[in-house]
């Protein structure tokens, strides 16, 4: 079972049913698992790493860890393959007998229980190998080797330094023991954040941010995790603390809330700190404009007075959860390097960005009709008009609820974690539609020219009918390119009417 980033630091190194439990590595341009038993930390590479009088193949230098002064290798160069340095990796601490090492790694995925008898032993005349085995992940089936960490430190030449990474005088407040928090500690512009490490999915480097529909001062824009397109949460504005410059930010934090992911952006992630039950200190719920998603704060060692923030109360917070109920499911290409380049000319050429979406079937809406989208609220103020769900208030206004596929003569369907709300702002009024799921954006690639919708036929129920076909992005499919603020048109009208006597699919008509 794959768990948090902060879980595998903490974790025993064996699972409940003696399954062993690794943490898993991207490093050297592969997927590598390591035993817990050998893994001590991980912390942020800095971009200069000091010198050493040692010289052997990928060897970087050292970074200063505490009381150590820790051997930084890169493995690409001792497998023979040759990548530059990115800014956002990790050094991964490794350790085997009483020796310890550092590893460059470009990112730590989790960890994961593994069975014993799915491991797959590895070897090769002669020795010389640094995995030991290999398995396919439980869940995703993808494929891992075992680093073997002894052969790992006993490279020639490579130098490696005496463990005390878990002397207890050697490990900040001590290590982890019973009663004891584990906190990552975080910085975000000039606050110091921490929150328990058992509430972390993981840590990600942010790239430049993805223009995104979601864009607010809350949210920043977004990055692609797990294949997604996820909603990036600037925290100081979550907790009214202000705003984190997009050039101070350097580092994300995802949130798993069940329904879906979301990061918090981050200027740096800073360490794994232990501190004791009675540490965190309570704070008056006066003097914070978000009492309730803070913990209190803690004092750590060389960094100072740190906010604690409730990993509950985040995972469970009304807003986050509305931007992990928005996350968009990139799917692959179908139509080759023919199509994928034809959606690369199109977005270099400047074609119209759509929103691909479903309603039982995927249709495509010009991006710059949709002005937001917002997830679909806990809760509605009801009316008797048939075929709306309900009033919700936004920015000020009253937004009208409908249920897009309904309108246009589709079944109904239930509402689920993905379902969320597309507002369309028409004549200096907003409506809001309910879609199933966000499909991806992406550049308009084809369209016939001499597609003529039929005006005679302008009901509701028929505008899949009459609306053009598509091609968007990469995909060889034809989709409906259906014309929200046509739709919004046509309801804005009919919705003023006290009793309808009919069926808004048939009531309804384009002005």
């Amino acid at each position: 079972m794959t768990t948090s980033l902060q879980e595998l630091l903490s974790a025993d190194a064996e699972g409940e049913r003696g399954d062993v439990v690794y943490g898993l590595l991207r490093l050297a341009g592969t997927d590598v698992a390591l035993p817990l038993s050998a893994l001590r930390e991980v912390v942020p590479c800095p971009a200069e790493l000091a010198g050493l009088p040692a010289v052997a193949p990928g060897l970087l230098g050292a970074i200063e860890l505490r009381r150590l002064v820790l051997p930084v290798l890169d493995l690409q160069a001792v497998t023979g393959r040759s990548q530059e340095r990115r800014a956002d990796q990790v050094v991964v601490v490794v350790a085997s007998g009483e020796r310890v090492l550092g590893l460059l790694a470009d990112q730590v995925q989790g960890i994961c229980e593994v069975p014993a008898d799915i491991l797959v032993a590895a070897q090769a005349h002669g020795g010389g190998l640094l995995f030991s085995h290999t398995f396919r992940h439980p869940e995703t089936g993808r494929a891992y080797s075992v680093l073997d960490a002894a052969a790992v430190l006993r490279l020639p030449g490579v130098p490696t330094v005496t463990d005390v990474t878990r002397a207890p005088t050697a490990v900040r407040d001590g290590g982890p023991s019973a009663g004891r928090r584990t906190l990552t500690v975080l910085r975000c512009g000039e606050y110091r954040l921490a929150v328990d490490a058992a509430h972390v999915h993981t840590t990600i480097p942010t790239p430049d941010l993805r223009p995104s529909v979601l864009s607010s001062r809350m949210c920043p824009g977004t990055v692609v995790y797990d294949d997604r397109e996820v909603p990036v949460v600037d925290p100081l504005v979550l907790l009214g603390l202000g705003e984190l410059a997009r050039a101070d930010t350097g580092a994300g934090l995802v949130l798993d809330l069940g329904t879906g992911y979301v990061v918090l952006a981050l200027s740096e992630l800073l360490e794994l700190a232990h501190v004791g039950p009675d540490d965190v200190l309570p704070t008056p719920s006066f003097a914070l404009p978000r009492p309730d998603l803070l913990d209190g704060m803690v004092q750590v060692e060389d960094v100072g007075d740190c906010l604690v923030l409730d990993g509950a109360a985040l995972l469970a917070d009304a807003q986050l959860s509305g931007f992990a109920s928005v996350n968009t499911a990139l799917e692959p290409t179908h139509g080759g390097d023919e199509a994928t380049l034809s959606a690369a000319a199109a977005a270099a050429g400047g074609a119209p960005a759509y929103l691909t979406y479903s309603i039982g079937l995927d249709v495509a809406t010009p991006l710059e009709q949709v002005s937001e989208i917002l997830p679909f609220p806990q809760t509605l103020t009801r009316t008797s008009v048939p075929g709306l769900l309900g009033l919700i208030t936004h920015r000020r206004a009253v937004v009208p609820v409908l249920c897009l596929a309904t309108l246009i003569g589709r079944p109904s369907p239930p509402v689920t974690a993905s379902t969320c709300l597309l507002l369309v702002d028409v004549d200096g009024a907003s409506v809001a539609f309910a879609v199933d799921t966000l499909r991806s954006i992406d550049p308009l690639t084809w369209t016939d020219p001499e597609q003529v919708r039929d005006r005679g036929t302008d009901q509701l129920e028929r505008v899949l009918q009459t609306s053009p076909l598509v091609q968007v992005g990469g995909q060889t499919r034809l989709l409906p390119g259906l014309d929200l603020q046509r739709v919004a048109r046509a309801v804005q009208g009919p919705v003023a009417v006290p009793v309808p006597r009919v069926p808004w699919s048939e009531e309804l008509v384009a002005g």
